[in-house]
């Protein structure tokens, strides 16, 4: 159980900043933690393998089958990254043409490639708004109770 509470907790926390400067700190702290509520694990799901799929050699294969070599490849790809950032004509009809065409590839490279590939199973989500996590510093003095109560 007690596995389970510390994952709960790194769970519920996960995208909590810690607010410290550069540097290495000293930590020594006895904390109280109380966990209670409800959390609900879904149920485990079959999902496209886009996570699996390696981007760099998809475009390396794409660009050599494309007969595109490296440097041109390259040159084209920093053109392209360059005109985005630095003139950011995203108002421009041209552009904004463009774009359409590209979301209406990525939507074809979803449903007709990725949505052909074997699903592969995806542990099912783990649900923990219903949890509520209490942390308290100890002082010494109640560490020390604690400690012999233990």
């Amino acid at each position: 159980m007690l596995n389970q509470a510390k994952a709960l907790i790194a769970k519920s926390w996960k995208n909590q900043k810690a607010d410290l400067p550069v540097g290495r700190h000293e930590i020594n702290e006895t904390l109280l933690v109380r966990v209670r509520g409800q959390v609900e694990k879904h149920d485990d799901q079959m999902i496209a393998p886009t996570v699996s799929i390696p981007l760099v050699s998809v475009l390396a294969f794409f660009w050599e089958r494309a007969g595109i070599e490296r440097d041109a490849a390259m040159a084209m790809l920093r053109d392209a990254l360059h005109e985005a950032m630095l003139e950011n004509r995203s108002e421009d009809a041209a552009i904004q043409a463009r774009i359409e065409d590209v979301q209406a590839a990525i939507k074809a490279v979803k449903t007709e490639l990725i949505g052909t590939l074997p699903k592969m199973p995806r542990s099912g989500r783990l649900d923990t708004k219903g949890l509520s996590i209490d942390v308290l510093a100890l002082s010494a003095n109640q560490e020390r109770l604690a400690v012999e109560a233990a």
